[in-house]
C-alpha cells in the first residue's frame, strides 16, 4: 500500500518545535475506514520511521502518530522509538479493559499518550484522562467556554500538557497561552501580521541589496564580494557553509572570494537566498524559516522532474520567497516591489495562474496533508502521487541534513 505522509509542527510558547504530528493517508483510502485506518499507520510505521527513520522525518523531535484500537491491541504502538514516539488515541476509541490495561502497558514503558480531539461535555470520567499526557483540544470545533473549561480543569496538573490544535489565528494563540495551554498546532505562525506599512529595518537593507544583486542573469562576484564582506553575520554563514561536511573540502576555505569561487553561480544563487531568508527572519520561529526551505527545495525537484530544470533555480527562489510577506510584515505586493524576481514567479506568489502556481499549489497542498485537493493537482501536472510523496520525504530529509 503507498501512503502519502507529511508532517505539522507542534509548538511550545517560546514557538520552538516541540514535536511533529505524522498526516498521512493511503493511497487507496477514499473513506477512513477501520481497515484502511491500520493498514496506513502500520504503512507509516514500517516504510517511513523504520526504513527512512524517525530522526529524519522528526528531525529528532517528538513524533505524534494516531493508532486505531486494533493496533494499540495488537502491541503496535511499541515498534515507536520510546524516547521521541508519541501515541495519539483517536477520539472514535471507545475505552474498554482491555484497552486500557495496553495503554498501562505502553505508559509503564515509556511512551506518552495523547488524547486527540478531546471534548469536554459527557467525557468527564473518560478512563483515557487518566493515562494521558497530552490532551489535545481542537479549537475550530470547541467554543471559548469550553477551551477555558477545560484548561481550568487540567491545566492545574502538572503530569497533563494541554495541546491548542488547528490554531489558525494569533488571536486564538495568545488565548490559548492565557488559558494556560502550552502547546499549540495550527498554521497561526504562517500568516503575515501587517501593521501599518511597516519599514524594512536598517539591518535588513543589505539582505534586500543581495538579493538584487543574485537578481542579474550574470553575476558579479566582486560587487557580491563587497557586500558579504560588509556583514559579519553572512560572512560567518559563508564560511561555515562551505566547509561543512555537506561539501567535504579537504583545505579549510577562509576569504570569501574563495568561497564563492568554489561554490560557482548556481550554488551561490541557492545559498545566498537562503541566507539572506534567514537573516530576515532572525525574529521569526524558526519553523517557520523550516517551511520556506521546505517550499524551496520541493518545487525546485519538482521543476525537475516536470520537465523545467532549466528554471530550477526560479522555482527554488519563488518557494523560499512565499512567506516572504511573513517575515516582513508587509503586503505579498510591496515585498515584491522591494525584491527583483521573474515575471511568472511573481505572478505566482501574487496568486496568478501559471505554471509556477500549479507547481507551489502542490507543494502547499501536500504541506498541509490535502489529500482531496492531490488527485487534481497532480493530474494537472502529469506527475504520480507517490512520487511527490518521495520528493516530500526527500526535501525534509535535505532541509534538516544541508542547513540545519
Amino acid at each position: 500500500m503507498d501512503v502519502f505522509v507529511a508532517r505539522q509542527a507542534i509548538l511550545d510558547v517560546k514557538q520552538e518545535v516541540y514535536g511533529y504530528e505524522l498526516l498521512y493517508r493511503s493511497s487507496e483510502q477514499n473513506c477512513y475506514s477501520a481497515v484502511d485506518g491500520d493498514e496506513a499507520s502500520l504503512a507509516v510505521i514500517r516504510n517511513v520511521l523504520l526504513v527512512i527513520g524517525s530522526e529524519t522525518i522528526s528531525a529528532g523531535r517528538k513524533t505524534f502518530i494516531n493508532f486505531t484500537k486494533n493496533l494499540l491491541l495488537r502491541g503496535v504502538a511499541s515498534l515507536l522509538p520510546k524516547k521521541t514516539g508519541v501515541v495519539e488515541i483517536l477520539e472514535d476509541v471507545e475505552p474498554t479493559p482491555e484497552l486500557i490495561k495496553a495503554l498501562e502497558k505502553l505508559r509503564s514503558q515509556g511512551y506518552a499518550l495523547a488524547l486527540d480531539d478531546f471534548i469536554f461535555q459527557g467525557n468527564e470520567n473518560n478512563p483515557f484522562l487518566e493515562l494521558a499526557d497530552i490532551i489535545k483540544v481542537d479549537f475550530l470545533r470547541t467554543g471559548r467556554e469550553e477551551r477555558k473549561e477545560i484548561a481550568r480543569k487540567f491545566s492545574r496538573k502538572g503530569t497533563v500538557k494541554l495541546l491548542a490544535e488547528k490554531v489558525e489565528t494569533r488571536e486564538d494563540f495568545i488565548q490559548a497561552i492565557e488559558m494556560g495551554y502550552s502547546l499549540f498546532q495550527g498554521y497561526f505562525f504562517c500568516k503575515p501580521v501587517i501593521i501599518a506599512r511597516r519599514d524594512v529595518p536598517g539591518y535588513k537593507i543589505n539582505y534586500l541589496r543581495i538579493l538584487k544583486e543574485l537578481s542579474v542573469e550574470s553575476l558579479d562576484f566582486k560587487s557580491l564580494e563587497a557586500i558579504i564582506s560588509h556583514d559579519p553575520a553572512l560572512t560567518l554563514k559563508l564560511l561555515k557553509y562551505i566547509n561543512s561536511s555537506y561539501f567535504g573540502t579537504k583545505q579549510k576555505i577562509t576569504s570569501i572570494k574563495r568561497a564563492l569561487e568554489f561554490l560557482g553561480e548556481n550554488e551561490i544563487k541557492k545559498w545566498a537566498s537562503i541566507a539572506v531568508v534567514m537573516e530576515f527572519g532572525r525574529d521569526q520561529p524558526f519553523e517557520l524559516l523550516r517551511l520556506s526551505l521546505l517550499r524551496a527545495r520541493l518545487s525546485e525537484t519538482l521543476a525537475d522532474i516536470l520537465g523545467f530544470s532549466e528554471k530550477s533555480s526560479s522555482f527554488f527562489l519563488m518557494g523560499l520567497l512565499s512567506y516572504m510577506d511573513v517575515l516582513l510584515g508587509r503586503p505579498m505586493k510591496e515585498v515584491l516591489e522591494e525584491i527583483p524576481i521573474g515575471a511568472a514567479p511573481k505572478a505566482a506568489l501574487l496568486g496568478k495562474p501559471n505554471q509556477y502556481k500549479e507547481v507551489l499549489d502542490l507543494v502547499v497542498s501536500y504541506k498541509r496533508a490535502n489529500w482531496t485537493s492531490m488527485p487534481q493537482l497532480t493530474s494537472r501536472l502529469g506527475i504520480d502521487q507517490n512520487e511527490v510523496s518521495q520528493l516530500y520525504l526527500n526535501a525534509l530529509g535535505w532541509v534538516d541534513r544541508a542547513f540545519m
